[in-house]
């Protein structure tokens, strides 16, 4: 019986050329607010999949763009601290036929990268299975970037594909967590009709090329002193005190080196996707 399932598997995989179409899926995106946390947050996820590639990425960027847009064509100060909060920092595209990731980052202030990846997902399928939005959905494991996940696809819809950089298995993931439920995604819904898109914002915005191992270590350095640039600017200019509205004299340094403690502690207990 497991070879059936396996060779009918296998045949569906080689029929996705020819069924793939462009629709969207919408998946509901939770994840524990901080490491070792009880408190889930969530936001909805898109993956809008065309023949050829797909793109992934959270409702909260294309929100804060028409904010945005509104406010400055009604000439309203805008306020960046209200702008909904993107829990990934990221978009993701994956092209189909080179089976390559590219990841944009949107977590740097002053600059944003992006590198190119080709994971090397390694399914283990299962025979267990369950029904999610009406389709048959079989159980799949693989680890990736320090996480053991668990899947849930169906090949009723033959697309290799699935939210953020998961893909490789023969049907369109519905459900993928870890084995913590630190990271939830779960299909909500599909939809022929691409209501959102992020293409714009990515084509418009300048990226810097790099490579994930100096990504991470860029990240890594950007924990470890979040405040590096502003500490660099004040020594370039020497102006490490100013006044207050009261004329008071405020210690630049003492003010920036309490914030960049604070951030760096917040960055400790940060729940991130990828280990």
């Amino acid at each position: 019986m497991r070879n059936k399932i396996t060779l009918f598997l296998f045949f569906v995989c080689l029929s996705f050329s020819v069924a793939a179409q462009s629709f969207v899926v919408q998946y509901n995106y939770s994840k524990h607010i901080m490491r070792d946390s009880t408190t889930i947050i969530s936001q909805n996820t898109f993956l809008n999949i065309e023949k050829d590639r797909s793109t992934f990425f959270s409702e909260a960027q294309y929100l804060s763009d028409s904010i945005i847009a509104s406010d400055q064509k009604l000439g309203k100060k805008i306020n960046f601290k209200g702008l909904p909060s993107d829990l990934l920092g990221c978009f993701i595209q994956k092209k189909y036929s080179s089976k390559e990731v590219t990841y944009y980052s949107d977590e740097f202030g002053e600059h944003e990268y992006k590198y190119n990846e080709k994971p090397k997902f390694v399914w283990k399928i299962s025979k267990e299975s369950k029904e999610l939005l009406g389709y048959k959905a079989y159980l799949a494991t693989t680890s990736y970037a320090g996480r053991n996940y668990k899947a849930y696809f169906t090949p009723q819809i033959p697309v290799q594909d699935g939210p953020y950089k998961f893909f490789g298995l023969p049907g369109l993931i519905l459900e993928i967590f870890d084995e913590k439920r630190d990271h939830h995604f779960l299909a909500t819904g599909i939809s022929k009709e691409k209501k959102i898109s992020i293409d714009s914002r990515i084509a418009t915005t300048k990226y810097i090329a790099t490579t994930k191992p100096k990504f991470v270590e860029m990240r890594k350095n950007h924990i470890e002193t979040p405040l590096r640039r502003m500490f660099e600017l004040m020594d370039n200019t020497q102006v490490y005190e100013k006044k207050d509205a009261n004329g008071n004299i405020i210690d630049m340094r003492k003010i920036f080196s309490e914030t960049q403690r604070k951030m760096i502690e917040e960055y400790k207990k940060e729940n991130k996707i990828e280990l």
